[in-house]
């Protein structure tokens, strides 16, 4: 299966595409980027502006919220205790990608979010649903899968620890 076969939007114009990014936000707080009225989410994701570290120098700080909304329209970002942008890419709405959710894993199990019959997952994410940390703060967990199924019909998301929900832009 092609590209264009398996995401009708990959053969929008590129004068129809647009990337939306959100301010910055505050420390440990979600933020997202909203496509305009109109057209839905086909792919995003985060740049983040700080990212904790000890004393030491070694990260401490985690993504955990990587996702499509529920209802395709945007993206949302959280870094555990940095500060992070939020970047949607836009098309019109009719050549968007449905959104699906699937349901919050149970600790340390995969969430798939599965796709309408005869459609594939061509993006995806995850909402942490838990994030276990020690007692100074430092992130004692991190995302260990976030990717398409092996079949394709979903996303899968787990968590080393914590309980998680994927979510899929299915086409």
């Amino acid at each position: 299966m092609t590209l264009a076969q398996a995401n009708p939007a990959a053969k929008a114009p590129v004068s129809s595409v647009q990337v939306v990014v959100s301010p910055v936000s505050e420390p440990g707080q979600s933020f997202s980027a909203r496509c305009p009225q109109g057209m839905g989410a086909l792919n995003g994701g985060f740049q983040a502006a700080t990212f904790a570290s000890s004393n030491c120098g070694d990260p401490y700080d985690g993504v955990t919220v990587n996702a499509p909304f529920k209802d395709g329209k945007g993206w949302s970002v959280m870094l555990m205790t940095g500060k992070v942008t939020a970047r949607v890419v836009c098309v019109p709405e009719a050549q968007a990608p449905q959104a699906v959710v699937g349901p919050v894993s149970e600790e340390a199990a995969l969430s798939v979010a599965r796709c309408p019959e005869g459609t594939m997952a061509i993006a995806g994410g995850y909402v942490r649903e838990t994030w276990y940390k020690n007692g100074y703060g430092e992130s004692l967990d991190d995302i260990i899968v976030n990717a398409p199924n092996d079949s394709g019909s979903g996303w899968a998301a787990k968590q080393f620890h914590g309980k998680t929900g994927a979510h899929a832009l299915c086409s």
